[in-house]
């Protein structure tokens, strides 16, 4: 039989024709062998990638569910915390502006009878404070206190109580507003806490404004609270224990007096705070006898729980509970322990969840095993395609994350799909944060971020009469308006390198020299500021063609020493800058409109400061010195 001539050939996939060498025999996609090779070689190689994202998955579950529970813990303590300051915090500001009134002289304390109206005022409009007290200098005393059918005025010598004369020699050792410690004074039958406020003008000593708080409120207040969690609060106050708001308060008799202020955790007889021992103070803290909050156990073994979360499990004979809890030293020089506790149930099945879903894991791993042989060659390339889009979302290159293409296999699809949804959140993600600064910080080692004190140039805008405008927008035309403008000034912004730290309301804040140095930062402040001016007035020529009213715009921009850096909470963090400069800032763009009545479209006003460090390259025209709020001397200014 004779040989066949030439060299056949034989169809390819993608329709086209390959050859075969003459006398190599054919060979079958799916022979014995090459099955067996494919399910010992490349399964095994399916099986320990597997194991590896399977390991990865659970462990990064595993981390979400302690990051989602800590978040839970934060939030909630962080509920309780304002609650309370939402409380506390318009008494302060009574306080505040009633003290401001005195000492700017709007209030003189020799007219006792004004001195009274504005203190039954005062007590009017703040329902939680049950008592005003003005001490003179001269120990003279005005007392306005809350009663059920109005107030009741008492004039006194405060040298006759021993605790008002306390107060008012605390006052002439304190230069600001001050939480005292809580009392229970004789013949009122209250605990109550007592804000402090000094009274100086031009640094004589005047006396003090004090305010008084039942602490007993503070139980019903945050038990409202804790009811929509689903627990109980609780104020511990000081070393000794004390309880200073818990469920059991209202209504128990507990034999308080000027000596004992507030009851015991022991008499309060809760299982919770009994089982968790958190109101002994550690032996150091009690060897230094110094304020410290009420602290656990000393040696008490933290649960690797409570180390990622902050929630502590509690047993006891009425079942599991989570304790949360937080210090607060804002309110006086004891500090409080503000906390919550619920049962653990709603936490402890979070991680019954997570052990669910590794079993879970491992029924996907053994079909995995079931279809790598089949799937391992098809695969390869889209997941090549996969871990190239990874690579880039990793580098935030969200530009050149594109869509991936359909698979022949479902799976491979929908996780396309879900990589897809993922970038697209992370593309929202990213408007939410300044990608260039996110960018530079990524590129620079991790002191970058760290808090340093340097010269930098702050850059501040606001629209002139913008809530007049804002009147006649609803809410879409108001969004969509502030967009585009902020769009507008962002460009100029980064145009010239500098950071938006901020949008204020129809303003937004902008610094140049960080977190790289930079040699000009005065003048690219300056130089973005001339850019916004033609951009407004590029955007208002638009606009009247349009038959829309122009934009005027006004901008400040000063330099100075700032603190740079990672400020904040640990849950939430910001690079930003703080310090005199920033309010500079702030208050010589107030001035802009005033200062350059004739500019139609956007008035700038710099500092001499910022002048003078951006060289001869900007044209400035200096319009002299002004008193800015807030400094001792006046400010140079200019307008370019």
């Amino acid at each position: 039989m004779n040989a066949p001539t030439g060299n056949p050939t034989q169809m390819r996939p993608d329709g086209g024709t390959a050859t075969r060498s003459p006398g190599i025999r054919e060979r079958r996609p799916f022979q014995i062998g090459i099955s067996r090779g494919l399910l010992v070689g490349f399964g095994s190689l399916v099986f320990l990638a597997i194991v590896a994202v399977l390991g990865v998955g659970l462990w990064s579950a595993r981390q979400n569910t302690y990051d989602l529970l800590h978040d839970k813990s934060e939030s909630t303590v962080a509920l309780l915390t304002a609650r309370l300051e939402q409380y506390l915090g318009p008494v302060e500001d009574q306080l505040l502006h009633l003290g401001r009134q005195i000492e700017d002289g709007a209030i003189e304390l020799g007219d006792e009878g004004k001195v009274i109206s504005h203190l039954s005022g005062a007590l009017a409009a703040t329902p939680q404070v049950s008592s005003l007290i003005l001490v003179r200098a001269d120990a003279r005393m005005v007392v306005v206190v809350r009663h059920p059918d109005g107030v009741a005025v008492r004039i006194t010598d405060a040298r006759t109580m021993s605790s008002a004369a306390l107060a008012l020699e605390a006052a002439h050792q304190m230069s600001e507003l001050f939480w005292g410690d809580v009392v229970y004074p004789v013949g009122v039958d209250a605990s109550l806490l007592n804000a402090h406020y000094p009274l100086r003008r031009e640094g004589r000593f005047l006396g003090g404004l004090i305010a008084t708080v039942e602490a007993g409120r503070l139980s019903s207040l945050l038990g409202r609270t804790a009811e929509a969690l689903g627990g109980n609060v609780f104020v511990l106050y000081g070393l000794q224990g004390q309880v200073l708001a818990h469920p059991r308060l209202p209504g128990g008799d507990f034999k308080l007096h000027s000596g004992k202020p507030q009851p015991l955790i022991s008499e309060i007889a809760d299982p919770v705070l009994d089982a968790a021992g958190i109101a002994a103070p550690t032996a150091r803290e009690a060897a230094a006898g110094s304020p410290s909050a009420p602290t656990e156990d000393v040696g008490r073994r933290v649960s690797n729980l409570e180390a990622r979360t902050g929630i502590r499990i509690v047993d006891t004979r009425e079942g599991r509970f989570a304790l949360l809890s937080k210090v607060l030293r804002k309110y006086g020089g004891v500090p409080w322990l503000l906390g919550v506790y619920f049962p653990a149930a709603a936490l402890t099945d979070e991680l019954a969840r997570l052990l669910w879903a590794a079993v879970a894991g491992g029924g996907v791993l053994l079909l995995s095993l079931l279809a790598a042989w089949l799937l391992a060659r098809t695969l390869s390339a889209p997941f090549g395609r996969l871990a190239v889009a990874a690579e880039n979302v990793r580098n935030l290159a969200f530009d050149r994350a594109q869509q991936l293409p359909t698979s022949l296999f479902d799976e491979v699809t929908r996780a396309y799909r879900a990589f897809d949804a993922m970038v697209v959140g992370l593309r929202w993600f990213e408007t939410y944060v300044p990608r260039t600064l996110v960018h530079r910080l990524m590129g620079r080692d991790g002191a970058a971020a760290a808090s340093a004190n340097r010269e930098m140039t702050v850059l501040f805008t606001d629209i002139v009469g913008f809530t007049r405008r804002s009147e006649t927008m609803d809410a879409e035309e108001t969004a969509d308006f502030l967009n585009g403008h902020f769009a507008m000034l962002t460009d100029c912004v980064e145009a010239e390198n500098g950071t938006v730290d901020k949008f204020i309301g129809d303003g937004l804040m902008a610094f140049w020299g960080a977190p790289e140095e930079m040699a000009d930062h005065a003048a690219q402040a300056c130089r973005a500021a001339l850019a916004m001016r033609a951009a407004v007035t590029a955007d208002n020529l638009r606009r009247r063609a349009e038959g829309l009213a122009p934009v005027r715009v006004r901008v400040g921009i000063h330099t100075g020493p700032v603190v740079v850096g990672n400020i904040g909470a640990p849950g939430r963090i910001n690079y930003t800058i703080v310090g005199d400069t920033v309010n500079t800032a702030s208050r010589v763009e107030r001035l802009a409109e005033e200062l350059a009545p004739g500019e139609p479209d956007l008035a700038i006003i710099a500092s001499a400061r910022t002048v003078d460090a951006a060289g001869a390259g900007i044209d400035a025209i200096p319009i002299g010195t002004r008193a800015i709020r807030g400094r001792e001397r006046e400010v140079g200014l200019y307008r370019l």
